[in-house]
């Protein structure tokens, strides 16, 4: 649920979610990773022996954000997005804070692509118009984390778990293309160390398409 307060160059509004959910095998992740891997003839997946037992995963997370617009004589906009945000449950409790810098044309649109949590909380809302928009963008986020499921394990029996680190770092990148009721983003991701003995940065993308109706 999202409330925004519009401005001509500024605005500020809230986003409240409430998630309910599993982890586990009940969730049925090794049957979508499996038949993936089997469409697209890539290797089977290993390493489903050792996830977590099965769960229910219950969350509340808060955001408070901010947007502020500059028009450029070149005939572009630049846009800075600045947030705060939280999440209580027993899959993730954390506090953050960041901020995300635009720029492109009739930035006033939206707020920032949607995006997976925990990360930059991204605005599922925006404006219908015939005008193509666009824009490149580039985010910061810090985290402070006091609890992930996939870390730490499950809540109320025994389970895998490794040391994690309490404060995490996001940065975020990419492009995002409007045009009447849809919307198209492309997204990339670089996080730094979630757990102690993390050998490899953690690095991902995502294609997110969505429509007004």
């Amino acid at each position: 649920m999202s409330h925004i307060s519009h401005g001509k160059n500024f605005d500020n509004g809230n986003q409240f979610e409430i998630t309910i959910g599993v982890v586990g095998p009940g969730a049925l992740g090794e049957e979508a990773q499996t038949s993936v891997h089997e469409l697209i003839g890539s290797d089977t997946p290993n390493g489903w022996d050792n996830q977590l037992n099965n769960e229910l995963a219950l969350g509340l997370s808060y955001s408070r954000f901010w947007r502020r617009i500059y028009p450029l004589p070149i005939g572009l906009e630049f846009g800075a997005n600045s947030q705060v945000s939280g999440a209580l449950g027993n899959v993730y409790t954390y506090g953050s804070g960041g901020v995300m810098f635009r720029l492109g044309k009739n930035l006033q649109r939206d707020m920032s692509p949607p995006n997976i949590r925990p990360g930059f909380p991204g605005v599922t809302y925006f404006r219908p118009n015939n005008r193509s928009s666009w824009y490149l963008y580039l985010g910061f986020e810090g985290r402070l984390v006091i609890r992930d499921i996939f870390l730490d394990g499950n809540t109320f029996s025994d389970s895998h778990s490794v040391e994690k680190e309490p404060l995490v770092g996001d940065m975020q990148y990419g492009f995002v293309y409007l045009f009447d009721d849809m919307r198209i983003s492309f997204s990339n991701m670089v996080r730094s160390d979630e757990y102690t003995t993390q050998e490899e940065t953690t690095r991902y993308g995502a294609i997110n398409i969505s429509f007004l109706y």
